[in-house]
């Protein structure tokens, strides 16, 4: 979160080394980059604050494997933003001029996206699978299964986004 602190008509934001922050003043790009500390009025700013850092996405849900059996897949995918020129155009990461605080909920978008397109990539694996074929192979077919599909997904790159790594904690069957 950018410390933002206010004197009269101006104020000042301080980001982390970690957030990249653009400013854009009617409509032109003033400031752009990581660590930025600027003097700037609310009133014609226009702010966004990208993390840059690596991020941890926990999943978890369910599976039906091809002997219509329950299993349940744990894993963690880690990301980062690469291009946070354009995630900043693609996912509304603006924050208030005043507070330095998000106006949405970007990350949880962020975490959507990579949660709905590692469920699609795994349900498509297991399902093709037998329940013993599933907890004894399961792990390291899920686990290249994700890791090929994102990073041939157009949608992660045209947000942005890069996929570092995918670590499966588990496939177990349910009771």
């Amino acid at each position: 979160m950018a410390d933002i602190t206010k004197f009269l008509f101006m104020h000042h934001l301080r980001a982390n080394t970690t957030a990249h922050v653009r400013h854009l003043r009617r409509g032109k790009l003033a400031h752009d980059g990581a660590g930025q500390a600027f003097w700037f009025r609310p009133l014609t700013a226009a702010l966004s604050e990208i993390p840059i850092d690596d991020r941890e996405q926990p999943l978890m849900f369910h599976a039906r494997t091809l002997d219509f059996q329950d299993v349940t897949v744990q894993a963690t995918i880690t990301f980062r933003v690469a291009d946070p020129a354009v995630a900043a155009m693609r996912v509304d990461f603006g924050i208030d001029p005043k507070t330095g605080v998000w106006r949405g909920s970007p990350l949880e978008q962020l975490g959507g996206l990579l949660t709905e397109l590692a469920q699609q990539h795994t349900l498509e694996l297991i399902a093709h699978m037998s329940l013993p074929q599933a907890l004894a192979e399961g792990l390291s077919a899920v686990r290249e299964r994700i890791n090929s599909g994102l990073s041939a997904d157009q949608r992660l790159t045209d947000t942005g986004l890069a996929v570092i790594d995918v670590r499966l904690v588990a496939v177990r069957a349910e009771p």
